[in-house]
């Protein structure tokens, strides 16, 4: 297996992640195929989802680094080091039960598209086959994983439905002990962020951008256009990158 720089695959089912660093090289593709091949297979996926999920990672992980790190040296950490691309991992119940791989740039203003020419193309086929492979695909703006201090950028994500064999959390989560894990998520990937519960159950999750409430099923929080948002409690890193993304884009109000 190709050990994680952070996290447990066995944790994927109780709400955890996985995240790797990839190196900014030809190299990263290779690197991005064998570690969530290694994942996949310890979560007992089938082969043809596992083929599928490698050639996806690896044109999300070839598309960083022709578009988002090499023509971009700006990008760098605060030490003045190259700011590779991560791959993160992670599993999410709603709106349905899927499993979900997301690769990080220091690149948001490099905005992903399908081309129609990409799936035929003789160098590199792109997002078309992404498109074509994955139950869904997108990007959002958001924090790194890895960097210290954390980087702003993008992360660009597909999914996949979860195998039959998957496991379900063997009980609930209290409210205070899911606020407790956002708020430290948050803060951990430079968001500051604070928590007050009362006697009946219910837990708030303060930042600069929203008020999360976090009741005994879920996360929900209404957006600035009005939208209400809900996120089970045990999909507590789908949450924190929606989180994530609302924070950024007050933060640059002019990113589509």
């Amino acid at each position: 297996m190709v050990h994680p720089t952070s996290g447990n695959p066995l944790n994927l089912p109780h709400g955890g992640a996985c995240a790797w660093r990839l190196t900014a090289d030809a190299g990263c593709a290779a690197q991005a195929r064998s570690a969530l091949g290694s994942v996949m297979q310890a979560l007992r996926f089938p082969a043809a989802s596992i083929d599928d999920g490698a050639l996806a990672v690896s044109e999300l992980a070839t598309n960083a680094l022709w578009h988002a790190i090499s023509p971009y040296p700006a990008n760098r950490s605060p030490a003045g080091q190259l700011v590779g691309p991560e791959l993160w991992v992670w599993a999410r119940t709603a709106p349905q039960p899927e499993f979900v791989a997301a690769v990080f740039d220091a690149a948001p203003e490099v905005t992903p598209q399908v081309h129609t020419e990409d799936v035929t193309s003789t160098h590199g086929r792109g997002l078309g086959i992404v498109e074509a492979l994955t139950s869904a695909w997108g990007w959002r703006r958001t924090r790194s994983r890895l960097a210290s201090p954390p980087i702003s950028g993008k992360a660009v994500w597909f999914s996949l439905p979860l195998p039959s064999t998957w496991p379900r959390p063997p009980h609930r989560i209290p409210p205070a002990v899911a606020a407790q894990h956002l708020t430290t998520h948050l803060s951990h990937r430079g968001i500051t962020a604070t928590r007050c519960s009362d006697v009946t159950g219910i837990s708030v999750v303060t930042t600069a951008a929203l008020n999360i409430w976090v009741c005994r099923e879920a996360f929900s929080w209404t957006g600035s256009d009005g939208v209400h948002h809900r996120h089970p409690l045990i999909d507590l890193q789908e949450t924190a990158e929606h989180v994530l993304h609302v924070f950024d884009q007050s933060q640059s109000p002019t990113t589509t």
